[in-house]
């Protein structure tokens, strides 16, 4: 008795013939083949029920970029993806973030054709930017893979029209639209494909609320796109709802040349580009078609939108960035640095006041029992511990600086960012959106008490609060705005518009001539937001954020101003009484740290 084929063979037979022939009508007479192999085979035709994307490099054709028709078999970072939805599931959905034609939304579009041929009760759902491209997608793509099935394998149609596929037998359907906020209500959906949603008009939000709202418990959702700036799609990304999934545009095996001649006229922009890709280990080849993809276009900043190296250029922000973002971008294309994330745990301790009679006329508090704790969910993180040197009998201590900026009006963020003042590096960073303004005056208190009694000045421009809490608790070490005559003024850093063009400048100066000082990506992608705007003040673009940046800058200008040598310690118990005196801290506390 002959041996019935497997799906594999099958497969690797197809593949095998058209390497061999590379001829259309072969391969179709040899898919029909395999959907009679399939359909008079009760286990294979189970396997293609429970696994319908096995059907793709069994039957299925495309037009290739030469207008031909050739077997559809996925390409690496189509397999990629593949690999990525059987292994992930479908709990969270999925963010594509890709340079242009590297053949998504034709892996998609057959992912769901696939299903709702096979599947009962399947329905698909496809949400595309424009007109033009809701008709491209089902007419040059769907359609085409459609019309080019086997016959055998063409379920029974109630509805083909230029946006709508219906299997009336197996209940099964496939619609395509331009997104709407309203779109798909009243639907029951197992596959959503918003395709490129990075461009779509109406909010994603409202999406979420209508169409999002129809998905099944286990429906596959996928977002899918080339960036435009900081937009909805953006702050999705950034969210961490989705498996985020980031496809360089030299994943695309045909993207080579050898047209050399295009490396000889580049410029230094260019030049540097091509460099930074040698180093990732990019081929000749691939360097020379990137080369002259950047020659053909008019504005050559296009490329880094259309063919990005990194997620974060991928997202190119309207406006002028105030800095460098290919250095940023370069960076974060290779950034590896860990961290200790966690929070301060800590006491309130009450101190009691006298009267010049001995009597306790009131409490003041202060903090002890400082203690760092780890925690996923933690929102600082420490880069480097506190560094002391010995040297002889010699005990130093580095100076540190923290610049720190306040939530405003309740819609941003608090940041403080700490600064080892010798090397200039980035030791430690706090993020956080919801806390009371005194309770975030208590971790900066531990922090600087944590960094050898840190150089500590807070943004006081909206509130005060802060820099009160910490006077209140006997921080000694505040930065300190004095008056012409020399004397305090007030404590506090006051961004004023002549205070904050200068921070920012001091900043993007130091970031120019040394990023690697920056330790937090977060501080950096908000960086590479961070603009020069039409009337010439430099922030975030519209819906970003700046905290980091501006805690950055503040830290940055008053490090200026503050010890950069190590402080010398004759003993610990004498750092102690002249640096603690408010807090009881025991020596062997101290030696922990």
């Amino acid at each position: 008795m002959k041996r019935k084929l497997t799906l594999e063979e099958l497969r690797c037979a197809r593949r095998n013939l058209w390497e061999k022939h590379h001829d259309a009508s072969k391969d179709s007479d040899f898919t029909k083949f395999v959907a009679d192999q399939i359909l008079d085979n009760e286990d294979l035709r189970l396997e293609i029920y429970d696994n319908p994307i096995l059907l793709i490099e069994l039957t299925f054709s495309v037009v290739d970029k030469k207008r031909r028709s050739v077997p559809f078999f996925f390409n690496e970072i189509q397999k990629d993806f593949v690999n990525k939805l059987s292994t992930l599931g479908t709990k969270k959905p999925y963010f594509i973030l890709k340079g242009r034609q590297q053949g998504f939304t034709t892996l998609i579009t057959a992912l769901i054709l696939s299903n709702a041929i096979v599947k009962r009760n399947f329905s698909g759902f496809t949400l595309a930017d424009r007109d033009d491209n809701t008709k491209a997608i089902f007419m040059d793509k769907a359609k085409v893979m459609y019309n080019s099935l086997p016959e055998r394998l063409k379920p029974t149609e109630k509805f083909n029209s230029t946006n709508e596929l219906f299997f009336d037998k197996l209940n099964s359907s496939w619609r395509v639209a331009s997104a709407s906020s309203n779109v798909g209500r009243s639907r029951t959906l197992s596959f959503i494909h918003y395709s490129e949603v990075a461009f779509f008009k109406c909010p994603i939000s409202d999406l979420q609320k209508s169409i999002a709202e129809a998905a099944t418990e286990e429906a596959v959702c996928i977002y899918e796109t080339t960036a435009n700036g900081f937009n909805d799609a953006k702050k999705l990304w950034d969210s961490g709802a989705c498996h985020n999934l980031f496809y360089e545009w030299w994943k695309t095996s045909e993207y080579t040349s050898y047209e050399y001649e295009y490396l000889k006229n580049a410029d230094t922009w260019l030049k540097n580009r091509l460099s930074s890709l040698k180093e990732r280990g990019l081929t000749k080849e691939q360097l020379t078609w990137y080369a002259k993809k950047y020659n053909s276009y008019i504005d050559k900043s296009s490329i880094r939108q259309e063919y990005p190296c990194t997620p974060e250029e991928a997202f190119v922000s309207s406006g002028d960035c105030a800095f460098d973002k290919e250095k940023i971008s370069n960076y974060l294309s290779t950034f590896k640095i860990e961290s200790r994330r966690g929070y301060f745990k800590y006491s309130l301790i009450p101190i009691p006041l006298y009267d010049p009679s001995g009597r306790i006329i009131a409490f003041e508090n202060t903090i002890d029992n400082i203690e760092f704790c780890e925690s996923e969910n933690g929102y600082i993180s420490i880069v480097e511990e506190p560094q002391k040197i010995r040297r002889g009998g010699d005990t130093k201590l580095t100076p540190y600086v923290i610049g720190a900026d306040t939530a405003g009006t309740g819609n941003d963020y608090f940041a403080a960012k700490i600064i080892d003042n010798v090397s200039g590096k980035c030791v430690a960073t706090l993020h956080i959106k919801n806390i009371d303004e005194d309770l975030f005056a208590h971790q900066l208190f531990c922090l600087g008490k944590y960094y050898f009694d840190a150089l500590i000045g807070v943004e006081s421009n909206y509130s005060t609060h802060p820099v009160r809490v910490l006077k209140a608790l006997g921080y000694k070490n505040l930065y300190a705005r004095s008056s012409d005559l020399g004397k305090i003024e007030s404590y506090g850093f006051l961004t004023t518009v002549t205070t904050r063009p200068l921070i920012i400048s001091n900043l993007v100066a130091v970031m120019r001539e040394n990023i690697h000082l920056e330790t937090d990506r977060q501080t950096l992608m908000e960086m590479t937001t961070f603009v020069k705007r039409s009337d010439g003040r430099t922030a975030a673009v519209d819906g970003a954020h700046d905290d980091l940046v501006m805690a950055s800058a503040i830290a940055r200008y008053i490090a200026q101003y503050y010890d950069h040598t190590y402080k010398r310690v004759d003993t610990y118990k004498d750092f102690l009484s002249k640096h603690f005196s408010s807090l009881p801290l025991q020596e062997e506390n101290y030696m922990e740290w």
